[in-house]
């Protein structure tokens, strides 16, 4: 057998259990491998600050044209309205899915592991991976800064224009970690979200929210409806957070409900056995004709 029908063989398996509607359980190998986008994703990320491939410079960001299409389609700011009211719980609560954010991986798959319905997994990884390209390649195009930064500039300029910036990059100015953090971070006496936060390599990722894409991957790889239906409501939770602590708008949620949702539309049609069985035929005539020369 050759190399290329080795990998023909293996990547049919691995369509056996990506998709749903098939019996085949995924060993740890396949698990791994459809882990594979979201681990770049995380690598690409972390890295930032010193591959610097999405702007870290505030004068590569577009400040205000979130809040300039929201100030067109709606009478007022939704996160505004979320944030004007606030109170120590609601600042605890809002700190909650951000700190949980990062255990998504990890907790999930546990879930599915201690539930017996482990093969969920793969299908959980690669949505979330390919999702998050999907939100890499438009901060690449399109960064955009979070609502905390407009509102400080229009603090400490005055509510002047763009010309009015300072001249060195936002991130490394003192800021107020959106509202409800730097609250907290006043009330425990410990700069703790404020060590987060200025030590993002990507701090212009606001739009699409990958704080709500996330979650919402689980929602929509959950087993059951009723799962679903539950787990909504943590999605829900957490786009509340991103508001009410001025980390994003309701825009960059909306986008993030939207890019996962079409991506996991189209596997679930991929995962059609017709449209399958198509796929896959084509595939291995593919590297058929490859291998015959």
């Amino acid at each position: 057998m050759t190399g290329l029908q080795k990998l023909s063989n293996g990547f049919s398996n691995d369509l056996k259990v990506t998709f749903k509607g098939t019996l085949v359980s995924p060993s740890l190998p396949t698990i791994l491998r459809s882990s594979i986008p979201w681990l770049l994703f995380v690598l690409a990320y972390g890295l930032n600050g010193r591959i610097r491939v999405l702007p870290r410079d505030s004068h590569c960001v577009q400040l205000r044209n979130i809040s300039a299409f929201e100030s067109l389609v709606l009478p007022f700011a939704p996160h505004l309205a979320v944030a004007s009211f606030h109170n120590l719980l609601l600042d605890i609560l809002s700190a909650v899915p951000y700190l949980l954010h990062y255990l998504i991986p990890l907790l999930y798959p546990a879930y599915l592991y201690g539930t017996g319905r482990f093969e969920q997994a793969t299908r959980f990884f690669w949505l979330l991976g390919w999702s998050m390209w999907v939100h890499y390649l438009i901060w690449f195009v399109l960064p955009t800064a979070p609502p905390w930064v407009q509102h400080w500039l229009n603090t400490t300029s005055g509510g002047g224009g763009d010309s009015d910036r300072p001249p060195v990059p936002v991130f490394d100015l003192q800021h107020p970690e959106g509202c409800a953090f730097a609250r907290l971070d006043l009330w425990t006496g410990t700069p703790f979200f404020y060590v987060i936060f200025t030590g993002n390599p990507v701090p212009f990722a606001s739009f699409p929210s990958g704080h709500v894409a996330w979650p919402m991957c689980v929602q929509l790889t959950l087993p059951t409806a009723r799962e679903r239906r539950r787990f909504a409501i943590y999605v829900a939770w957490v786009a509340w957070a991103t508001m009410y602590s001025c980390h994003h708008y309701l825009t960059d949620i909306l986008a993030a409900i939207l890019i996962v949702t079409s991506l996991h539309r189209m596997t679930s049609c991929l995962s059609r056995p017709t449209t399958h069985r198509r796929y896959r035929n084509a595939i291995d005539g593919c590297l058929s004709s490859v291998t015959a020369r």
